[in-house]
């Protein structure tokens, strides 16, 4: 469902709507990310001028692959995750979110989040399950 979300092939409510409830974790770390990439009021489709620009789809592609890899989620829960670092105004720097966000991005490799590490994600990469039947 990801996947034809980002190719545009589905709308945003339609995503929102189809969202799966479940217990697996890195779902709702994914979704809080990708909520943050479009208009949850206006109807529309990720293409035309609402299509995701390159380095995002990149991105994105690296969560595919994990939905779709025999990999764990070991990362802690941290709101937004997959979109560090953020900005931050006076109130966060106040209430130390840097130092959280600093603390979670260190916690494993984040140039490859969801995954934990180059290692794991090379893997997935080089054993694909989405394509291949399994």
């Amino acid at each position: 469902m990801l996947r034809r979300f980002i190719s545009g092939q589905m709308t945003n409510f339609d995503f929102e709507d189809k969202m799966p409830s479940s217990k697996d974790f890195v779902i709702s770390e994914i979704y809080d990310s990708m909520w943050l990439f479009y208009d949850d009021f206006t109807k529309h489709k990720m293409k035309d001028e609402w299509a995701f620009p390159k380095d995002t789809i990149k991105l994105m592609a690296r969560w595919v692959i994990f939905l779709h890899s025999d990999e764990e989620y070991k990362w802690p829960k941290f709101r937004y995750a997959g979109i560090r670092p953020l900005k931050h105004n006076w109130l966060s720097r106040l209430l130390k979110k840097p130092e959280k966000e600093k603390k979670f991005m260190e916690f494993g490799d984040y140039n490859v989040w969801p995954f934990f590490d180059l290692e794991s994600y090379n893997n997935a990469k080089q054993n694909p399950k989405l394509l291949s039947g399994s």
